[in-house]
């Protein structure tokens, strides 16, 4: 099994601590040697100090210390390095993507920390620069769900996106570039801009649908193709031996959407171009295992860097100031105590001679009557019966009912 060629089981079984997980990064970052990320020397000392979180190397040549993380997409993070490691593997294994809410439940840590790494991830799986020549395929979808009460053809709550796909020709696999236009009106204009920025017109044959924006865009182009979708037409052999359709951009657009509708169920405008990068990644890497995968991610570590909130000095950040975003990480709330600074004993001259009134019910001042006693009772058949004193002794008067002698 090649060194890259990782499955989960293998990961887990070859890299069960934070330490081999950091020697995973340091042979995938630097796999002829380590050297200085500030100034490239491969000068450097290594350090010994006990008890450090991560290896730290001294470079004689800047005179700066540096760790396998510094000048990386996970510089100045505080996630252990395996988290890092099974997050790669879960966003590269995972042909339809992975959401931050699963990856939060997997790796046991908060949403907002989810998201940001996988967003940081994302990052690196980024190729804005492919020129693809020979056989091409565009067209142009909308992503976004329906909106209650409007018709199917409404878009004001949907993003237009673009596809650029080479086809499985002369023993290339197919490679495609995906656009997010969320800004941009999608005509003749835009979809041309891109097609010249990611091809080679000259060298390139065009194939696209029957839509107006592609006639004069077609021109610049050695040879361009339509199919009309209208008529039921979707493949078509031209007499130059091209089969003339758009087959495989379509299936892409299928694929991608699953993915946005069955794992991410929502991506606003603004993240949306992050997720199309890493479809594409996925689609062009599809020929590769799952660790290969991993490992070419992770390789793309270096340079890059994306944080949460702008940073003073600026640079890239999920969260925009500008566009009414939180600046900053929000502070969290601290209760306010109750000073007792300069609160003495409150002197006897000073004392209030009645009692301030209270909000309570005082208590009556009347005199209390002594109830009588309740008279005795005793238990007979189940019920109780109230017992009545015994009667005092009569006394016999002379005359009356006296015994006779």
């Amino acid at each position: 099994m090649p060194a890259d060629d990782l499955s989960f089981y293998a990961i887990l079984e070859q890299y069960p601590d934070e330490a081999s997980a950091e020697r995973y990064f340091i042979q995938h970052r630097w796999p002829h040697g380590v050297n200085c990320p500030s100034c490239g020397s491969v000068d450097v000392l290594r350090g010994t100090q006990p008890g450090r979180r991560r290896q730290l190397w001294n470079c004689h040549g800047c005179g700066k210390q540096f760790s396998v993380t510094s000048g990386t997409i996970m510089s100045d993070t505080k996630l252990p390095l395996r988290k890092w490691l099974l997050a790669f593997h879960f966003m590269g294994a995972s042909k339809k993507g992975m959401s931050a809410l699963q990856l939060s439940r997997m790796l046991k840590m908060t949403y907002k920390s989810a998201w940001h790494l996988c967003h940081r991830i994302r990052a690196t799986m980024t190729n804005d620069a492919q020129v693809f020549t020979g056989v091409v395929e565009t067209d142009e979808t909308y992503i976004g769900g329906r909106r209650t009460g409007r018709g199917r053809g409404y878009i004001g709550n949907k993003a237009a996106v673009q596809t650029i796909v080479r086809r499985n020709e002369n023993g290339k696999d197919g490679q495609a570039q995906t656009i997010a236009l969320s800004h941009e009106k999608v005509d003749g204009r835009t979809v041309g801009a891109k097609l010249r920025k990611h091809t080679i017109p000259s060298e390139t044959v065009l194939m696209t649908d029957e839509s107006p924006i592609y006639t004069r865009v077609g021109e610049g182009f050695s040879d361009h193709h339509t199919v009309n979708h209208k008529a039921k037409e979707y493949v078509r052999e031209d007499w130059d031996g091209h089969l003339a359709t758009t087959n495989t951009a379509e299936g892409l657009f299928a694929n991608l959407k699953r993915q946005i509708t069955g794992t991410h169920h929502h991506t606003s405008k603004k993240h949306l171009p992050k997720y199309l990068e890493e479809f594409d990644y996925k689609y062009n890497s599809r020929q590769k295992t799952d660790g290969e995968r991993t490992a070419e991610a992770v390789r793309g570590i270096e340079g890059k860097r994306l944080n949460l909130y702008k940073p003073p000095g600026g640079g890239p950040s999920l969260f925009d100031g500008k566009a009414g975003e939180p600046r900053r990480r929000p502070k969290r709330p601290v209760k306010k105590r109750r000073s007792t600074k300069g609160v003495g004993p409150v002197p006897f001259a000073t004392m209030p001679a009645t009692p301030a009134p209270s909000s309570r019910p005082q208590a009556s001042t009347a005199p209390v009557v002594p109830r009588a006693p309740a008279p005795p009772t005793s238990i007979m058949w189940g019920r109780e019966l109230p017992r009545v004193p015994p009667k005092a002794p009569v006394t016999p008067v002379a005359g009356k009912g006296a015994p006779r002698g």
